[in-house]
């Protein structure tokens, strides 16, 4: 706590044996105030570390000196000073491509996602069922963006003529690479062309919500009068859409993408997307970035996706356009933490559990909500998958798995190992059946699993094999996936239950929602289920799991499991329900209920002795 060279005077005097004796009173005195001035000062000190190491600990100083150090912040400090830049310095102009050239690069992309699927041939009745659900979501769009959004604009950039123009080369820009990863990997979990696009359709349509509602932040406030900085159409919003997601794919196989905000918005000028503006037009190089950073942001799962742009000021854009998208990313991220959001509930403060194991049956969704008292609600960000949330006494759960799938990955992390294998086994843990019944059943769906996967090379057909008419069995198997909602994402690009009536906001102003419509719901789409209802379904088959599970199985998520066994451990059961549904200590659960039947059998009894008494007082009588 102490520097090595701090250290305590000596305050014993001594005296001079040659001084004479007439001199020691004087002497003494001034080495008692020298001594005093020491003391003084080491005390001064004292106080002195003592308030670093008070400050270093306190949260707040810390959020201080992070709020001084942050790049965002300080670019925007320098440009309030300073002013915006007037005139980009170095500012090249970029070679434009021939359109021969473009047109040919456009199609050879399309042969390619084509001649993939070639050797996975779509029924007709597949290829109707994707064609009416993208017709459908494309004509209702501003309904599914009241839905989903959170600005009640309605003038809409995107309508269902231009979505359906760009319909297939959209699907092959943003999601191309997820069944070459999958097959390189595991083999494709679709088994057609349309199976896949027509699970890619909530991801689709939530990427062109946010799109629209960033489109909403270029109405600026200036001199007292609101200026329309909206300067891109929707022809040019997808199509710098498109090449950013066949951008971040381009060497991410090899390793984390090295591509910076400027070689995307070169990409966007040498394609003719865009225009490349002079030096001195500063207000649309800022917009053309904003345009840039946002498509990446849309295309982003992993951190929560704000209603309000950062700010991004052009002098932060011009500062480190050269930097790598991952670590601009970092930056946001970085810049998030440190301050105040906007949404009114937080994630609940816990400590981590020190337990090295845990019981499965205890995080699953029935004992979350029953004992819990947790309401479970869906999130499009991973970030926020299994934490506590405030206000609304909920755990969020991420509706998106398929998000793994491809190689957009804005941040310097591997999201498909072992992350990927993860969630699923955190899904297998919340909606895994918790009676016996189902229990058995799911042992009996294993092994027919697994029988099927050894004379046969499909695999992954559980969750297909589960629709509304099947049998008491597998809805037992599915009990606690029954107790949820549907994700509203889903419920609004599938249609289902009235989505505009039932999906709600959580507060005001803020981009997450909730929804009324249960999961059974989802049974109407049988035998066509989403990819993410798939993957979650099969995960409750593929993962067995022990008694006292360990925590080190969970390297990424292990930390929210401890945050939440915490949460758990420290509640007391107020209800008969809570008290029947604790079984955190078993010996005190037989021990309790036990006492309260023998208890309830000695009253029956008792009554019934009574009323026979008094029945045969009167028959004596």
């Amino acid at each position: 706590m102490f520097p090595s060279s701090f250290s305590f005077p000596c305050f014993a005097t001594t005296m001079d044996p040659s001084m004479p004796e007439h001199d020691y009173p004087a002497a003494s005195s001034q080495a008692t105030q020298d001594a005093v001035r020491d003391l003084t000062s080491c005390i001064q000190q004292l106080r002195s570390l003592i308030n670093q190491e008070n400050e270093r600990r306190d949260p707040q100083r810390i959020r201080q000196l992070a709020k001084q150090n942050d790049p965002i912040l300080k670019a925007l400090d320098e440009e309030i000073d300073s002013g915006r830049p007037t005139q980009v310095v170095a500012w090249k102009k970029v070679q434009l491509m021939p359109q021969q050239d473009i047109d040919a690069e456009n199609e050879a992309y399309m042969k390619r996602y084509t001649a993939f699927w070639e050797e996975f041939a779509s029924t007709p009745v597949d290829k109707q069922v994707a064609e009416d659900a993208y017709e459908l979501a494309f004509d209702q769009f501003p309904q599914v963006y009241r839905s989903l959004g959170w600005h009640k604009n309605d003038d809409l950039l995107f309508d269902a003529v231009v979505l359906t123009r760009y319909r297939d080369t959209l699907l092959a820009a943003l999601f191309a690479i997820e069944p070459y990863r999958l097959k390189h990997l595991h083999g494709p979990l679709e088994q057609s062309r349309a199976a896949f696009e027509y699970s890619r359709l909530p991801r689709l349509l939530l990427i062109l919500v946010r799109l629209e509602a960033r489109r909403n932040d270029a109405l600026e406030c200036r001199n007292g009068s609101c200026v329309d900085c909206r300067y891109f159409d929707a022809d040019q919003t997808l199509n710098v859409l498109m090449e950013v997601g066949r951008s971040l794919r381009l060497i991410r196989l090899g390793g984390v993408n090295e591509m910076s905000l400027e070689e995307l918005l070169h990409r966007c000028y040498a394609r003719r997307i865009i225009t490349q503006p002079n030096a001195d037009d500063s207000d649309l190089i800022r917009y053309q970035f904003h345009l840039i950073y946002d498509c990446l942001d849309a295309l982003d799962f992993t951190t929560r996706f704000r209603e309000i742009r950062d700010p991004l000021s052009l002098t932060f854009y011009l500062q480190y356009k050269t930097e790598p998208i991952h670590k601009i990313f970092e930056m946001v991220k970085s810049h998030t933490s440190v301050m105040d959001g906007i949404e009114k509930f937080k994630e609940l403060p816990l400590e981590q559990s020190l337990s090295p194991t845990f019981s499965p049956e205890t995080f699953t969704v029935q004992y979350l909500q029953d004992f819990g008292g947790l309401n479970i609600e869906w999130t499009d960000c991973l970030d926020d998958h299994l934490k506590i949330f405030t206000g609304r006494h909920a755990i969020r759960i991420f509706a998106h798995p398929t998000f793994f799938y491809n190689c957009q990955d804005l941040h310097e992390r591997d999201y498909l190992d072992p992350i990927y294998r993860e969630l699923s086994d955190t899904y297998a843990l919340l909606f895994r059946p918790s009676s016996r019944k189902g229990i058995r059943q799911l042992e009996l769906g294993r092994r027919k699993t697994r029988f099927s996967e050894r004379h046969s090379a499909q695999k992954r057909v559980v969750g297909k094999t589960i629709d509304n008419n099947s049998s008491n069995a597998s809805s037992r198997v599915l009990e606690n996936f029954h107790r949820c909602s549907l994700p509203p994402t889903i419920q609004a690009a599938f249609n289902i239950a009235s989505p505009s009536l039932n999906i709600m906001d959580t507060s005001s102003f803020n981009q997450h929602k909730v929804t009324s419509t249960p999961m059974r719901e989802i049974h109407s789409c049988a035998p066509y289920y989403p990819e993410d209802i798939e993957f979650m379904i099969n995960s409750i088959f593929e993962h067995e799991l022990h008694s006292d599970e360990p925590f080190l199985r969970y390297d990424y998520f292990g930390p929210r499991l401890r945050r939440l066994k915490s949460y758990l451990d420290n509640r007391q059961p107020k209800t008969l329900k809570q008290i029947w549904c604790d079984r955190r200590d078993t010996r005190a659960w037989w021990t309790f209920w036990g006492s309260a039947f023998f208890l309830s059998t000695i009253l029956v009894l008792s009554a019934g002795i009574l009323v026979l008494q008094i029945q045969l007082s009167r028959f004596s009588a």
